[in-house]
């Protein structure tokens, strides 16, 4: 008997898997003389993986954990990555801010008494998904290694063509900016744009907030409407004082340098997602409805 589980769970993805290789400080990057502006949006577009190959790649795992006896559907992913949140300042705006006040997300991993943590806790379901106990990582010569065993790898394969691509497209493009982050974070400029943002919070009901870090910490630990209040004050002064605008431009100096550096994996990436979105394509047209 076959048992069901529509996006109960987490599958863990590429960029999951590579975070450990964010946690490896890299050299510094140095800020360019002539940055390009809006480098940053560009590069938060690369770190994503590709819509389509997802898609391709969720539908090959269905399929293989049915004939496992298992009726299971990965949910999408709904990782994006925002490089004002890597240097500390998650973009906030008024509207959001009104709406959910910091809107904390969740940690993307399921608690081990939920049905998704049960799920996970199931040795069949593992053995299926990422195969059997014990099976070594796939890496790559970054040093980023993920399980390819199992559903996960058979998707991995017939969508990417291997594991090591897989990985490429996917978590370590997701990390390829954070040394850039890491730079940019001791420049003078953001140090501006935060001294420009507390002097508008001085204005306000909380003039004890030296940073928006500061203010998110305070908001998220009130919770409630306090939260949303600390988040709307907060969400108002970076608008007063072009905060993220200002910080974009900083991490503009260093993305830039960071995107030359990269120029050759950023090809070979973008090689690999137009193939494999076009095997999810033949994947996904094949499925049943």
């Amino acid at each position: 008997m076959k048992r069901k589980i529509v996006g109960a769970a987490v599958l863990a993805t590429g960029a999951a898997a590579a975070l450990a290789a964010a946690s490896i400080p890299g050299a510094p990057i140095t800020a360019s003389p002539e940055p390009i502006s809006g480098v940053v949006r560009q590069a938060e577009a690369y770190a994503q993986a590709d819509p389509t190959a997802e898609a391709g790649m969720r539908e090959v795992i269905r399929a293989c954990m049915a004939a496992h006896g298992i009726d299971y559907t990965p949910p999408k992913s709904n990782q994006t990555l925002d490089l004002n949140a890597a240097i500390g300042f998650p973009r906030l705006t008024v509207v959001a801010a009104k709406t959910g006040g910091y809107g904390t997300p969740g940690s993307g991993e399921p608690a081990p008494d939920s049905a998704e943590g049960q799920l996970f806790a199931d040795p069949a379901f593992v053995k299926a998904l990422n195969g059997p106990a014990g099976t070594a990582p796939v890496t790559t010569g970054q040093g980023t290694g993920t399980l390819a065993g199992g559903c996960r790898g058979q998707g991995m394969t017939k969508v990417y063509g291997s594991a090591e691509n897989y990985m490429l497209s996917t978590g370590i493009a997701y990390n390829s900016f954070f040394p850039a982050t890491l730079s940019a974070s001791g420049d003078s400029g953001l140090t501006k744009a935060v001294e420009a943002w507390h002097t508008c919070m001085k204005e306000t009901a909380y003039p004890s907030f030296t940073n928006p870090q500061q203010a998110a910490d305070a908001g998220k630990a009130a919770g409630g409407q306090e939260e949303i209040r600390i988040a709307v004050t907060d969400a108002v002064c970076r608008d007063q004082t072009n905060f993220h605008s200002s910080v974009d431009g900083v991490l503009d100096k260093y993305v830039t340098t960071r995107m030359q550096e990269l120029a050759p994996q950023i090809e070979q990436v973008t090689r690999i997602r137009k193939a494999a979105a076009a095997n999810a394509a033949l994947v996904t047209a094949s499925a049943p409805k």
